[in-house]
């Protein structure tokens, strides 16, 4: 094999090339797979990326909401929503989000390889089985099929990261950084490693324009949202971060919900991977002198903050940059010590399956279910767009915005209140009777939710059959949802779409009407 030390330009070139074309042949099958167990026209692994695609439709249209007429901010990325808008005017919106994963995590996978390549010294065989090990436990690939923006953000963040750690403070560094925020908002952590290592290395220039650059399209945002009548975070931000909601509402509690969070995301499937890093990097710090101890502390930093501002609780998506950039420090601060373990192909794989290992919660468990995953999304949350779709034709009740908002133009309320600020405060004001109280108000005669996750719902409800799913259920929250009519009347009704989507349900759920005297 090729020795990766003194392979020449053109030897690295080829390994690129090769790299290259086997993560796309691996994304194209890997996609066929997913859409032949699932569906052509439901094969994301979570019903989130179909927020995002209603609020696209919209906003292609003119209006920014989930529901026209109303005024809504349920995505967690600014920038994310308005990319896909531009693929609805193409008409291929659906599909947009699974082209744009695959080719973000086509080139971060050569950015990572660039790099790694220049400090793994030794044989270049033994680099790649640690390198393909340690992305698939970081759930880098399965990212891909949430349908959200987690592979962009992992590319920009590893282009910001990796250009910072070679000290190169120009056009492409500054780009990456400073559209990582727009992206999603932890991209400000890595904004922050940047800033601080062009101070270090008295870029004050770029530091300068780096942070005037971040902040301005980010405070103009929060203040046409707030012309809009909406907070200036996105509600989903608000309702999963207990920091966030703390700030933005007011009534304290913000270090206890960061120091509440940070516990959560250590004990979570995150953590032992997330502790060995934290490990390696201090005995980076210890080791080092200068730059690279500065460094590691900033990298330290950057995992600390990670863990305080955002959940790592949902399908190994939210922690994939924090492992990408740790990653890639360490690769740069323990070159020495993993040039002496990758000079025997026992121990490259024994690291390699160590890392696997460790992330076998998370990117291998991920892989794995990703199928039956988005199997899972199909038969679940599309029958609920089917009812409402294909028969309901009415408002509606959910917990579940995505699928049953997208491509439906009647009117669904977000009881969870990623969809609606007005159903987010008054769920986290809990006053008695707030839900039958939003669903008198928006005419709705229709619920479909998790009962679990709303006992206090109107006894007067009458739950008039339900959508079960047959599989292994992975990413939606209890394989059964109830459909619910808010009152009498409409029990009828619903009974009879019911008994019609149920006639073409695919295998895999069961749609029932519950028979009552």
């Amino acid at each position: 094999m090729t020795d990766a030390g003194a392979a020449s330009s053109s030897d690295t070139q080829k390994i690129q090339r090769f790299v290259t074309l086997g993560a796309v042949a691996l994304s194209v099958v890997y996609a066929a797979v997913v859409m032949a167990y699932a569906s052509p026209v439901s094969f994301y692994t979570l019903d989130d990326p179909y927020i995002h695609m209603a609020l696209a439709e919209n906003i292609a249209r003119g209006h920014f909401g989930v529901n026209l007429g109303e005024v809504s901010n349920p995505s967690s990325s600014i920038l994310w929503p308005w990319i896909l808008a531009a693929f609805e005017k193409l008409g291929v919106m659906l599909y947009a989000p699974l082209l744009l994963n695959v080719a973000c995590f086509v080139v971060t996978v050569r950015v990572v390889l660039a790099f790694c390549l220049k400090r793994m010294v030794g044989n270049a065989r033994n680099a790649l089985i640690v390198i393909g090990l340690a992305l698939l436990a970081f759930n880098v690939f399965g990212v891909v099929f949430t349908g959200m923006e987690h592979s962009l953000h992992v590319l920009l963040s590893v282009i910001a990261v990796t250009r910072v750690i070679d000290g190169k403070f120009d056009r492409w560094t500054l780009l990456a950084l400073v559209v990582g925020p727009l992206v999603r908002f932890e991209g400000a952590i890595i904004l922050g490693l940047g800033v601080g290592a062009a101070l270090h290395d008295r870029q004050w220039k770029f530091a300068g324009v780096a942070v005037v650059a971040a902040i301005v399209p980010v405070v103009l945002y929060g203040w046409w949202l707030s012309t809009l009548g909406l907070p200036v975070l996105p509600s989903s931000v608000l309702s999963k971060s207990a920091a966030a909601g703390g700030v933005v509402d007011g009534g304290g509690g913000v270090f206890g919900g960061l120091f509440a969070t940070f516990a959560t995301n250590a004990v979570s499937p995150a953590g032992p991977l997330l502790g060995v890093m934290a490990i390696g990097l201090g005995y980076a710090v210890w080791r080092h002198a200068g730059r690279d101890r500065v460094l590691a502390i900033g990298l330290m930093a950057v995992l600390a903050l990670a863990m305080m501002l955002g959940r790592m609780d949902s399908y190994a998506r939210y922690e994939a940059y924090v492992f990408c950039v740790l990653a890639v420090g360490l690769v740069h601060l323990l070159q020495a010590e993993l040039r002496l373990l990758m000079q025997s192909l026992v121990r490259s794989v024994v690291l390699g399956a160590g890392v696997a290992v460790l992330g076998g919660a998370l990117g291998v468990y991920v892989f794995a279910t990703t199928p039956l995953a988005a199997r899972n999304i199909d038969r679940q949350q599309h029958q609920m767009h089917r009812f409402v779709v294909e028969c309901w034709r009415k408002p509606v009740a959910v917990n579940d915005l995505g699928w049953v908002s997208f491509r439906n133009d009647a009117h669904v309320l977000d009881l969870w209140g990623l969809g609606s600020e007005e159903a987010r405060r008054a769920r986290a004001e809990n006053a008695p009777g707030w839900v039958g109280r939003l669903v008198a108000e928006h005419n709705v005669e229709a619920a479909i939710i998790y009962p679990d996750w709303f006992p206090d719902r109107p006894p007067a409800w009458i739950e008039v059959g339900d959508i079960t799913l047959t599989d292994r259920s992975i990413t939606p929250f209890s394989p059964r949802v109830s459909i619910y009519a808010t009152d009498a009347a409409a029990a009828a009704p619903i009974g009879a779409c019911i008994a019609q989507i149920a006639a073409t349900a695919p295998e895999g759920v069961v749609i029932r009407q519950i028979a009552r005297p």
